[in-house]
């Protein structure tokens, strides 16, 4: 008898399916719309069962925790903070509330949920000091002493970064002149880097001194984490990624200091980020308990004419994200201005990145856009005019007709002009003088 109920027991299924196992919250914690969680409780039976309730719970929480000293001198910190807490009443529903026990017929029950998810949660982490967790706990409140049926689960949300985001396309360069000794450009084809992709870095050096030599170039990802509770606060640090270089330039020219052409060596090197699956690097977080940042650091090292070696070290700052949402995959569309013009007006001021040994520290570029240039380096102009010479400053759009949003979603970028119509062009136009001669006064018509 204890096997067959044993048997019977397994077969009662409680499950928790969701629409998603993860949930993607598109853009910054700031401006992001949020995410519909939906879902659905099932509950198969073999036989009718009597039960006082069925309820769904979702909570997030956050987690940090750590120890300090050694034996008697250890000091615990802790501290546990509910992000999110919602609740689902399946059975009973409103009008039997007075009833103490229900049953449930053999076969399929579903009960199906929704809720909207706000867009600034924090993200899913399981790092070794802190933890934010989001779980769905379906339980099936038995009668008198039977067993509760109980499934748990845990949800993923992740933040996924717009391809319009400006952090994408701004461009990092760290340029100086090491006085006497060389000039160099470190560039970064972006800010931001999602897991399980490449980071390329070139370097562009200019030796000035004579019968200088690079050693060595190293470029090295390190992860930054800072957990607080209750007013303390501490921060691990780890390197997750470190790339080196020996004699990366082995057949280059060197500068013999006479009257010759300017040489330059250019070499690029990758630093792969863990992916996702990896627990080797985190995402950058940003909240009250949590904090998490990545710096990029950089060393050049030049062997001098005399022999000795010369240090050059600096860092920049870079975000490290789980993914990068492709605009096919997008379900929410880009904002109307963004699909019409392909020059963003915003400006950056020059960060300057941290710069070791040296007397002056490096100058970091911020570029809102890839720089193309000519092979004599000077801009490529835009033209602005038809070969009949008459300025494109509509693009040859009908103005009469405005474009739906998501025809405008659907268009592709075009490059705005860098000028107006003048006056003069605009009053002569015959849509000009169809339009102001309905609103021209009468002779004997004055404003008061």
């Amino acid at each position: 008898k204890k096997m067959v109920s044993a048997i019977r027991h397994k077969t009662n299924e409680l499950k928790i399916e969701l629409a998603s196992e993860e949930i993607v919250l598109m853009g910054h914690a700031s401006e992001s719309a949020g995410k519909m969680l939906r879902g659905s409780v099932i509950l198969n039976l073999t036989e009718p069962m009597k039960v006082r309730s069925v309820i769904l719970s979702f909570t997030g929480k956050m987690k940090v925790s750590w120890s300090e000293g050694i034996g008697h001198h250890q000091h615990y910190h802790k501290q546990e903070k509910d992000i999110m807490e919602h609740k689902w009443q399946f059975v009973p529903i409103m009008d039997q509330a007075h009833k103490k026990a229900f049953t449930l017929g053999a076969g399929e029950h579903k009960w199906d949920f929704e809720l909207m998810l706000p867009g600034d949660l924090p993200q899913s982490l399981e790092a070794e000091g802190g933890q934010v967790v989001y779980r769905l706990k379906a339980t099936v409140e038995r009668t008198a002493f039977l067993q509760n049926i109980v499934k748990k689960k845990i949800m993923r949300v992740v933040r996924c970064m717009l391809p319009t985001e400006f952090e994408l396309i701004q461009t990092l360069e760290i340029h100086n002149t090491w006085a006497e000794k060389m000039m160099y450009d470190i560039l970064l084809p972006s800010k931001v880097y999602a897991r399980g992709h490449l980071i390329p870095i070139t370097f562009h050096i200019t030796p000035i001194a004579a019968r200088l030599r690079v050693r060595t170039l190293t470029a090295t990802l390190k992860e930054y984490c800072t957990y607080t509770a209750n007013d303390c606060s501490k921060t691990d640090t780890r390197i997750v990624k470190i790339q080196k270089d020996e004699d990366p330039f082995p057949n280059a020219p060197v500068q013999t200091g006479g009257p010759i052409d300017p040489i330059s060596w250019t070499k690029v090197i990758s630093l792969d980020i863990p992916p996702m699956s990896s627990q080797m690097a985190f995402c950058d977080a940003d909240n009250e308990m949590i904090r998490i940042r990545h710096k990029l650091k950089f060393v050049i090292c030049l062997v001098n004419a005399d022999g000795h070696l010369s240090e050059l070290r600096c860092s920049v700052p870079v975000i490290i994200i789980s993914s990068i949402s492709e605009q096919a995959e997008l379900n929410n569309l880009p904002a109307y201005e963004h699909a019409w013009q392909s020059v963003l007006c915003l400006e950056s001021g020059p960060s300057t990145p941290v710069s070791e040994g040296m007397p002056t520290p490096p100058i970091c570029h911020s570029s809102p856009m890839p720089v193309m240039t000519s092979n004599n380096h000077e801009p490529q102009e835009i033209p602005l005019e038809s070969p009949s010479g008459e300025p494109l400053w509509w693009h040859g759009s009908n103005l009469s007709r405005v474009p739906s949003y998501r025809t405008a979603a659907q268009q592709a970028p075009v490059a705005l002009s860098g000028s107006l119509p003048s006056y003069d062009q605009l009053a002569g136009s015959p849509r000009h003088a169809a339009m102001f001669g309905h609103l021209s006064m009468s002779p004997g018509q004055t404003s008061k």
